[in-house]
């Protein structure tokens, strides 16, 4: 069975074990932010036609909120809760990739204020001082020519540009790395402990699950990320004790990237600000670095 006919197998399965939850999912979506409702209002709108085409490009386009649906039977007072474990559950790419972005970005916009606000008030009056060539017996330093050199490009469109041109392929990796992150491999297994349960069979809960987390052709025989040798290992376990140990694993893998998350707070906040004070001891220094050897040219 190819990936698109077991998606379409499994939507099929839960319009029709499901279909009075719409509301109850309209509910969770008006309780979201309006950037993450989007993949729960169209879940709602299948649920409520039916329509297994429209649920099938729905639960491709978006796994996870469709998994508590396929790993839930008919009237099962779980369900509910499974849905809000989702839904509470932020969207982690965006997430991490934003939270691990934000600090360095706002920093950068700060530098480069700063920055443009010294080329404007600052570097003129330098400029004019230092074209005075009857008053300098030497050439410039290299690193005062550098710090005047760089005003231009400073009050240019070109730094925006540059920084936008570097997220690209900065949004690029992270997407490609994602799959392999600690919080990927705990969203992952987590499903994969639900459909487990559900006594899915094994190859369709690994297929589902990795669609969940952005990975496909996930094989026992040769486990890659997000997909651990230890998930593969509690797979050889009943389906009832392969859930527990999957989500022991998944829990783990949480709690190793929180604790990545907090050293990462911990190292990005020092670095930044000694990369800060660099660059600042680089301009005065470059600036007023003609000045330290003008008595010695006038004696």
């Amino acid at each position: 069975m190819t990936d698109a006919s077991l998606i379409q197998t499994h939507v099929a399965r839960a319009l029709e074990r499901h279909r009075g939850i719409e509301p109850l999912v309209r509910a969770v979506a008006a309780e979201l932010p309006a950037s993450e409702r989007g993949p729960w209002l169209k879940m709602a709108d299948a649920l409520a036609t039916g329509d297994v085409a429209q649920g099938t490009a729905a639960a491709t386009a978006s796994m996870a909120c469709w998994i508590p649906l396929f790993a839930s039977a008919e009237h099962d007072p779980r369900l509910t809760v499974r849905l809000l474990q989702i839904a509470a559950r932020p969207p982690v790419v965006t997430a991490n990739m934003w939270w691990l972005l934000g600090y360095p970005l706002a920093v950068l916009v700060v530098a480069y204020g700063v920055l443009a606000m010294l080329a404007v008030v600052v570097l003129p009056a330098f400029e004019s001082l230092y074209a005075e060539d009857m008053i300098w017996m030497r050439p410039l330093p290299l690193p005062t020519r550098i710090v005047l050199g760089l005003r231009p490009i400073i009050t240019s469109v070109w730094p925006p540009i540059v920084v936008v041109a570097l997220l690209a392929p900065l949004r690029w990796w992270w997407g490609v790395r994602f799959a392999r992150s600690a919080a990927a491999v705990a969203g992952f297994t987590r499903s994969l402990a639900r459909l487990v349960a559900a006594e899915i069979p094994t190859a369709e809960a690994l297929s589902l699950a990795g669609h969940s987390a952005g990975a496909t052709q996930l094989d026992l025989a040769t486990p890659r990320p997000p997909l651990t040798y230890a998930a593969a290992a509690a797979l050889d376990f009943a389906p009832r004790s392969a859930a527990v140990l999957l989500d022991a694993i998944a829990d783990c893998h949480a709690d190793r990237s929180r604790g990545r998350r907090d050293a990462a707070t911990w190292f990005i906040g020092p670095v930044l600000v000694v990369l800060v004070g660099l660059v600042v001891w680089f301009l005065l220094v470059a600036l007023f670095m003609p000045l330290f050897g003008f008595p010695q040219d006038l004696s």
